[in-house]
């Protein structure tokens, strides 16, 4: 499989992506692209790029084959504290205004980790939360943690790391 993609190709690949899955890939990014369709195309059983480009191209994927597609797409780079100007502005900023502006009303926050690979970032959020909030208990909050990429949110549900 060392037959490299043409950019006209590469270019219908991303639109295809984009409308299917909604990842954006920038020329920039290209040769990362070309390197992961290789190894989907031989998750899908495609021993050659010219056969698997023509069925991505002319497929409906099924929501499996899309998730298996999607894995293989994303970077899922992700670490404990990533960021750390983010959960300092959280820690030292937002949640303090936060729990005054909640003070006399429902004491409930609910906040969104989009993209969260295999889950450090709201793990961390988590953690920053219970070291800012004082009776802790006493609040409602709930951290939604979303990824496109199934295989890395399943390794974010089991919540164990090296």
């Amino acid at each position: 499989m060392n037959r490299n993609l043409t950019d006209i190709e590469l270019s219908m690949v991303c639109e295809v992506i984009a409308s299917r899955i909604g990842l954006h890939f920038p020329i920039e990014r290209w040769a990362m692209l070309r390197r992961n369709l290789v190894l989907a195309a031989r998750e899908f059983g495609f021993h050659e790029m010219t056969g698997f480009i023509q069925w991505l191209l002319s497929s409906e994927l099924s929501k499996d084959q899309i998730m298996i597609l999607a894995s293989h797409l994303t970077i899922s780079e992700t670490y404990f504290w990533r960021e750390p100007q983010v959960f300092t502005a959280l820690t030292d900023f937002i949640l303090p205004e936060l729990i005054k502006s909640k003070k006399n009303k429902e004491k409930c926050i609910r906040i969104w980790s989009a993209g969260c690979s295999t889950g450090e970032e709201p793990y961390s959020i988590a953690i920053a939360l219970h070291k800012t909030i004082q009776k802790i208990e006493d609040w409602n909050i709930t951290i939604l943690a979303t990824d496109i990429n199934p295989r890395a949110l399943s390794k974010a549900v089991s919540g164990i790391y090296g």
